[in-house]
């Protein structure tokens, strides 16, 4: 499959991430990591609103009842875009040298997020569970760079990767989604025969798990069975994270990191494919 991406948002970021569609806003949220903002792109003009965030923040969600709750380097919080104002909502993990990186929402409304050491010197991070009261638990630790999230309701999985050049792995587990409960963690897939490493990903609507080529200019696809769909070629060599339109699944967005100077006009922003 090949796909034309357009630039979708009018802004960059320098480490763009988290991108989260908002049918209620016809609108796209995503984050900037490295330049502490959250953002929203109108999905009809492009146009993009910012907000300064107080550290580096890694990823975002839309929870079912409007409330964005967004996983900064100190712990997760409550943004409100009406002040920009941020408020700690719990804070799962003890350690300093750790922030959070990727997250998602699984079908019942529990935000997953995982940490990363902020230096990536040593493999410190875990999964985080964080119930709609804000209560958490902790989950599988050792994580280097700990990404990939998604959930697979139909055939009750869960997802997720460690992006390290060592590791390159992409996990599947059993999910009960009554309980939040993954068990019988498995390996799903590795990339080290591909360009790019797993970054962000979700699950389409016929099961297929959809994760950034990050360093490889590429979007790669595995079937539920875990075998490897020929990679999508993408414009810039550092794609992020992709999600699907939910209101319209032939479309699909994908953020970006800033690499300079080759791609310096293109890179950062967030990018739309129609799928055929």
């Amino acid at each position: 499959m090949t796909l034309s991406f357009d630039i979708f948002s009018d802004h960059w970021g320098l480490l763009g991430e988290s991108p989260v569609w908002s049918e209620a806003g016809n609108c796209l949220w995503w984050v900037d990591t490295e330049g502490c903002r959250l953002l929203r792109t109108d999905a009809a003009t492009g146009r993009t609103d910012l907000w300064e965030a107080p550290e580096a923040v890694g990823c975002l969600t839309v929870r079912a009842d409007g409330t964005i709750l967004a996983g900064l380097a100190s712990g997760i919080f409550l943004f409100d875009p009406a002040t920009g104002s941020f408020t700690i909502a719990c804070s799962p993990e003890s350690r300093g040298d750790v922030r959070f990186n990727d997250g998602a929402l699984d079908p019942a409304g529990r935000f997953w997020a995982g940490t990363m050491h902020r230096e990536i010197t040593e493999p410190a991070g875990a999964l985080f569970r964080i119930e709609p009261d804000l209560s958490h638990r902790r989950f599988f630790d050792g994580f280097w760079t700990p990404n990939g999230l998604a959930f697979d309701a139909d055939r009750g999985r869960m997802y997720f990767s460690d992006s390290h050049p060592s590791v390159q792995t992409i996990w599947v587990c059993d999910y009960d989604i009554a309980t939040g409960i993954p068990s019988n963690r498995q390996v799903f897939a590795t990339t080290h025969d591909f360009d790019g490493r797993p970054d962000g990903a979700f699950v389409d609507s016929d099961g297929t798990y959809w994760i950034a080529g990050v360093g490889g200019s590429q979007l790669l696809r595995f079937m539920p069975s875990g075998e490897a769909l020929a990679p999508i070629p993408f414009p810039v060599t550092h794609p992020t994270k992709l999600v699907m339109n939910k209101a319209d699944p032939r479309s699909i967005f994908v953020t970006t990191r800033r690499v300079a100077p080759e791609e310096n006009h293109l890179s950062g922003h967030v990018f739309r494919a129609i799928l055929p």
